[in-house]
């Protein structure tokens, strides 16, 4: 495995350790920075993997949602999207039905049945 991509693991590592998938920036070059290197780099580094970053950083967020959602159900879902790093709670929403089938509330209270 070349130098660059285990020392790109360790940062992204890092950076998700550090919750750092919740900072909401604006472009990948701002994320990119924060890991530790280029938006290049970046972008090579998840096209080799088969997945982009937006993605990867949205599956992020959307996982640790789903455990706030558990964890703290009294708080509101808009609270803890932006927690996670959505600015909006509209797209929070939208992403989250895309990536479970249901909005957050509804996927809360499902939980709880289950």
């Amino acid at each position: 495995m070349p130098q660059t991509v285990i020392r790109l693991d360790k940062l992204i590592d890092n950076w998700v350790e550090g919750k750092g998938y919740r900072m909401p920036d604006k472009s990948i070059e701002q994320a990119a920075k924060r890991i530790g290197t280029d938006s290049a780099t970046l972008y090579r580094y998840f096209a080799g993997r088969g997945e982009d970053f937006r993605t990867f950083r949205a599956r992020l967020r959307l996982e640790d949602a789903k455990q706030q959602l558990l964890l703290e159900p009294e708080t509101p879902s808009s609270t803890i999207g932006k927690r996670v790093g959505f600015n909006d709670r509209a797209n929070f929403s939208h992403q989250f039905k895309a990536f479970t089938g249901l909005t957050p509330d509804a996927w809360r209270k499902s939980q709880k049945r289950s």
